[in-house]
């Protein structure tokens, strides 16, 4: 079993950071992952299911098992990638003011870890792997729900499965389409506030949608994507220390299973208090079909 957070301070300061990791992770749930606070070592592998589109259904002859196969395989997700960032705090810091200094430092810290690992795992949406974009290639001031349109076709000409698809986009581009008047319109009241206000697209032309402002280009100028599940393996696991640590643990949400590790330590000459936080993980390309790219100019 993976370490447990025993201390009261510890545990408050963890679960403030959980928040902000599970918001910037989560684009990853548009892909198929599989995430415990087990511990493992790195380069261990986790198998990740993968569910493509199923066999059509069959004329009963005599057999319930007759195309009883679906295209369900098994993506063996190597947890190679090891990310941390650490943060500190003297004494005479965390005395000085009334302010939680090392609650928001830890917060801050894993939201940077959670968009590092983002990052990483989106570089391996490429041409090489998922082929010719989506559509043609536009600026975010061209990018309207017409465009989610030809987006969607796109998917279905590539027989991506409709259901669990996500739209994942640069943040300029999200921003254009909230302007668009097709959208905009769909803003009524009840649910206007989370459209309005909080600029909160959560589904449109069937997908999923997720605004980001850190996908890389690549190399290829890519500012988003269409995803189903099937396109992308994401495993996730909690790196067991092997030296002593005043406090250690895996930090866990019990819904999605996302685990970061958190570990505290004491600099006796200096004073200080260092707090670890770290990501253990590994992905993996799986259906080509399952992902279509979006790029700029």
């Amino acid at each position: 079993m993976a370490n447990t957070l025993t201390n009261v301070k510890d545990i408050k300061v963890a679960q403030n950071a959980l928040q902000p990791f599970m918001a910037a992770m989560m684009p990853v749930g548009a892909f198929s992952t599989n995430f415990s606070p087990e511990p493992a070592d790195k380069l261990d592998t986790v198998r990740v299911p993968i569910v493509g589109t199923p066999s059509a259904s069959s004329d009963f002859a005599g057999s319930y098992t007759a195309a009883a196969d679906s295209a369900i395989t098994v993506a063996p997700g190597v947890l190679n990638r090891h990310k941390f960032k650490t943060v500190h705090v003297t004494a005479r810091e965390a005395a000085e003011t009334s302010v939680p200094v090392l609650e928001n430092l830890v917060a801050s810290a894993v939201k940077q870890l959670a968009e590092d690992v983002v990052v990483d795992i989106f570089s391996e949406i490429t041409v090489a792997n998922y082929g010719a974009p989506a559509i043609t290639a536009l600026a975010a001031s061209a990018f309207d729900y017409k465009k989610v349109l030809e987006v969607r076709s796109a998917c279905s000409t590539a027989k991506m499965p409709i259901s669990d698809r996500a739209l994942i986009l640069d943040d300029a581009y999200y921003t254009n389409l909230l302007a668009d008047d097709v959208v905009a319109k769909s803003f009524v009241v009840p649910v206007s506030q989370p459209g309005v206000v909080e600029a909160q697209l959560r589904r449109i032309g069937g997908f999923n949608v997720f605004p980001s402002t850190v996908i890389p280009e690549n190399g290829e100028k890519l500012v988003g994507l269409a995803a189903h599940p099937s396109g992308l393996a994401v495993a996730m696991r909690y790196l067991e220390p092997v030296a002593k640590y005043d406090e250690a643990g895996a930090v866990t949400d019990p819904e999605t299973g996302l685990t970061f590790g958190y570990l505290r330590y004491t600099e006796t000459g200096s004073n200080r208090i260092f707090i670890t936080v770290e990501c253990l993980y590994g992905f993996k390309v799986a259906i080509a079909a399952g992902i279509k790219r979006i790029v700029k100019p």
